[in-house]
């Protein structure tokens, strides 16, 4: 049938010529990209699938130098160990040299070792710290050397503390009293209380305190960061978990430090624990008077950073009733004076369960001596490194303790050696430090290695997720070069017949022509 007003040929011609064109553009553009998806239209599963791999391979890769991280962390906290190791050798090298007996007992040539052997010491202790990794301490058993929410301020030499309540009249704590264990004090308030707790420094502030309708913890001392809200009627403790750290900034000055004593206000409770190892309870009543009663917290750390940013701390164990307990902190020229009440209080002890009318509460987290490595793309892909106190302090025999309140050579200076017996004795807690640091190397030297499995597992991961991420995504040129051809060849042979289309009306001229 011959038409001249509808060109089905060519429209047609047309069709296939578009359709030929678009695949010839789509196979142009992943030529160009090389990819085979280059949007969710080309395949929306395929975009789904490869966008997850995709994350999975640059979470991994990020694990990995995670674990590289982690290697050099344990890398610098095990070359430390290697020169502490030397200290060691060269201490058990001289303790040897003092147990021959043609020395004299207390004789000039013993003082002259137990010199050297007194430096050697300090020189563990500030290796362990300042060997840092990222600012971090890697040798002290605490990562981070202050808690979460505490600070400090500077102390001068002759001051003491001590705890006082806000807006309480008649009779109250002060600074030095103390109360036998399970005894009772009372105190008359003229009105209630805002319910403000402040440390006191001899009239400057050195505090953390309690207060404000909506119960804010403010701390506004010099050294204190802004506290956190806490919303009123919540309730809880404020605790230092079993082997806290107390961090005091220092001048390098003497220092009397006393005991912590608190006044309440009315009402609700509050729990304020710092050394709180054990609970440390004050019950009161909602009407006044009220009664305070105490117990006996256990054992914690006191740490003095002095103004140069050198630290040092020293355990501190209970006290019996009436003693008095000079801390030397040897690295800071420093030494701070403990001093119970004659009912037998602890030393750095501070009341807890202040009553309130806000019951708030306040979390101050302790630190720890764990470091945590993210060493895979997903959540719970974790390792734990940890990293043990390498202070003079931790070394020894169960026995003997090289450093620290009770230590060998802080309690006997110079006369470490005095007598045969004494360096057998310093004998005895080189080989148990010498042992300690042998177990510990090896720990690190245990993770080190399984991070670098770590890091070979992680490796070949990566390569294949990226190659089925490859397959799913990129584009086969080979494939896409023959589609291309094909296309040519269709194209022109659309642009042909097309051309052929358009003139098959001229066939109607010739028949009106005849």
């Amino acid at each position: 049938m011959t038409r001249i007003m509808t060109n089905v040929s060519a429209i047609n011609g047309q069709r296939n010529l578009a359709r030929t064109g678009l695949k010839m553009g789509k196979t142009l553009e992943k030529l160009a990209s090389g990819y085979r998806i280059n949007r969710a239209a080309d395949d929306a599963a395929g975009l789904a699938i490869s966008e997850k791999m995709r994350a999975q391979i640059r979470g991994n890769k990020q694990a990995l130098r995670n674990a590289q991280d982690g290697i050099s962390m344990l890398q610098t906290a095990e070359g430390a160990m290697d020169e502490v190791h030397a200290i060691l050798q060269r201490m058990r090298e001289l303790a040897v040299q003092a147990a021959n007996g043609t020395y004299a007992d207390n004789g000039p040539e013993r003082t002259s070792i137990g010199e050297e052997i007194v430096q050697l010491r300090k020189e563990i202790d500030r290796i362990a710290f300042s060997t840092e990794f990222n600012g971090q301490k890697v040798l002290t058993g605490a990562l981070s050397s202050v808690a979460a929410g505490v600070a400090g301020t500077n102390l001068v030499q002759g001051e003491t503390i001590g705890y006082v309540n806000a807006g309480a009249s008649g009779t109250h704590l002060v600074s030095g009293d103390s109360l036998p264990s399970g005894g009772t004090r009372t105190v008359t308030f003229a009105t209630a209380p805002a319910g403000d707790y402040v440390f006191v420094n001899n009239g400057g502030v050195l505090e953390m305190r309690l207060g404000g309708a909506s119960g804010t913890l403010v701390a506004t001392a010099a050294g204190f960061a802004s506290g956190s809200s806490i919303a009123g009627g919540s309730a809880g403790s404020v605790v230092f978990s079993n082997g806290f750290t107390l961090t005091i900034t220092t001048d390098p000055n003497p220092y009397s430090w006393t005991s912590f004593l608190a006044d309440m206000a009315v009402g609700g409770n509050q729990n304020l624990s710092i050394n709180g190892l054990t609970a440390t309870t004050i019950t009161a009543t909602t009407a006044r008077p009220q009664t305070y009663t105490f117990t006996s917290p256990g054992a914690g750390q006191l740490t003095l950073t002095g103004a140069d940013g050198t630290s040092q701390t020293l355990t501190i164990t209970n006290m019996a009733p009436n003693e008095t307990r000079t801390l030397d902190f040897n690295q800071l020229g420093v030494s701070v004076t403990l001093q119970t009440g004659p009912a037998g209080r602890t030393a750095a002890q501070v009341i807890t369960d202040l009553t309130g009318a806000t019951n708030n509460t306040i979390i101050i987290e302790g630190t720890g001596n764990t470091s945590t490595l993210q060493v895979g793309a997903n959540v719970p892909d974790t390792l734990q490194l940890e990293f043990v106190s390498m202070l003079s302090e931790n070394l020894g025999s169960p026995a003997y303790k090289l450093g620290g309140s009770s230590g060998l050579i802080t309690t006997l200076g110079d006369q470490v050696v005095k007598t045969i017996q004494d360096a057998h004795n310093l004998m005895s807690a080189l080989d148990g430090a010498i042992q300690t640091l042998n177990s510990r190397r090896g720990t690190l030297g245990a993770a080190q290695n399984r991070l670098e499995h770590t890091i070979n597992s992680l490796g070949v991961s990566v390569e294949n997720l990226t190659a089925s991420e490859s397959r799913i995504r990129d584009a086969d040129i080979a494939e896409l070069s023959s589609d291309l051809v094909a296309q040519n060849i269709l194209q022109s042979a659309g642009v042909a017949v097309l051309a052929q289309a358009n003139q098959t009306p001229q066939a109607v001229l010739r028949l009106l022509q005849s």
